[in-house]
C-alpha cells in the first residue's frame, strides 16, 4: 500500500473516532445514557453496551496486533492473533464489558482509542509486519487502519441510537463510504473472469451508503442474493 492511501485512510478514522466520541460521550450534554447503553442494538442478541465493548477491544486487539509487528525480532515471520485465546475470550470480554453503566464504557472505549492511534504515532517497523485475524488469516498491518476505518462507521450505525444520529448506512460519513465504496467494489469485481463482474442493476440504483451495505452484508435488496463478502 503507498504511503498515501495510508495516511489518507488513518486521517479518515481518526475523524470517525472523534465523531464517535463526540456524539456519545456523556460530558458533552445530550450524549449517552444509561438506559440507552442497555439498549437492544441493531444487530440481533447485542445491546448498545456490546456494540461499545466490542469496539473497544477491537481497538485494543489493532493495538496488539501493531506492537507485536512493531517489536519483532528481525526476520521474525511469525504474527500473533488479534484475540488471544479466540473467539471464546473475545465472546466473554465482550459480555463481561457489555453491562457497563455509559461513564465506564466512554472512559474505556476512548483509552482504547488513543491507545491504538499512539500505537500508530509510533510504529515505523510494523507497517511492513502482518498479524492474524479472528478468522484465522493474516494481513499486512498497513490493512489494519481501513479494517478499522470500516468497524467503527459500520458499528456507528449498529448502534440504533437514532436520537443521536447513529442509527444504519445513513450515520456513515461521506468521506468513508467514498473511500471504501471504492474499495469493496473493486473487490466485488475481481471476483469474476477478467475482474469485470459489474453490481447489480437494483443495487447500482442505491444510494453510495446503501450500495457499501449490501457489500458489507448489512442492507438487503429484495430479488437480489447477498453480496457473501467477507470484508
Amino acid at each position: 500500500m503507498d504511503a498515501l492511501t495510508l495516511n489518507r485512510q488513518v486521517e479518515g478514522l481518526a475523524a470517525s473516532h472523534q465523531r464517535l466520541l463526540s456524539t456519545l460521550d456523556p460530558i458533552e450534554g445530550q450524549g449517552l445514557t444509561d438506559e440507552m447503553v442497555r439498549r437492544p442494538s441493531r444487530l440481533p442478541n447485542w445491546t448498545v453496551g456490546h456494540v461499545l465493548t466490542h469496539l473497544a477491544r477491537h481497538a485494543d486487539s489493532f493495538t496488539r496486533l501493531t506492537m507485536a509487528a512493531e517489536n519483532a525480532a528481525p526476520g521474525s515471520f511469525d504474527p500473533v492473533d488479534q484475540y488471544p485465546g479466540g473467539v471464546e475470550i473475545r465472546n466473554a470480554d465482550i459480555e463481561a464489558g457489555a453491562t457497563r453503566g455509559a461513564r465506564d464504557q466512554m472512559v474505556d472505549l476512548r483509552r482504547s482509542i488513543y491507545e491504538l492511534e499512539g500505537a500508530w504515532v509510533v510504529a515505523r517497523r510494523a507497517w511492513f509486519g502482518r498479524g492474524r485475524l479472528l478468522a484465522g488469516f493474516e494481513v499486512p498491518i498497513s490493512e489494519l487502519p481501513l479494517r478499522r476505518w470500516r468497524e467503527v462507521e459500520v458499528h456507528i450505525g449498529d448502534l440504533g441510537l437514532d436520537e443521536l444520529g447513529c442509527d444504519g448506512p445513513d450515520s456513515w460519513s461521506a468521506e468513508y463510504v467514498r473511500h471504501d465504496l471504492t474499495v469493496m467494489a473493486m473487490q466485488w469485481r475481481a471476483r469474476g473472469p477478467m475482474g469485470m463482474t459489474e453490481l447489480p442493476t437494483l443495487v447500482l440504483r442505491l444510494d453510495p451508503a446503501y450500495r457499501l451495505a449490501w457489500l458489507l452484508g448489512r442492507f438487503d435488496v429484495e430479488g437480489v442474493a447477498s453480496a457473501g463478502m467477507i470484508a
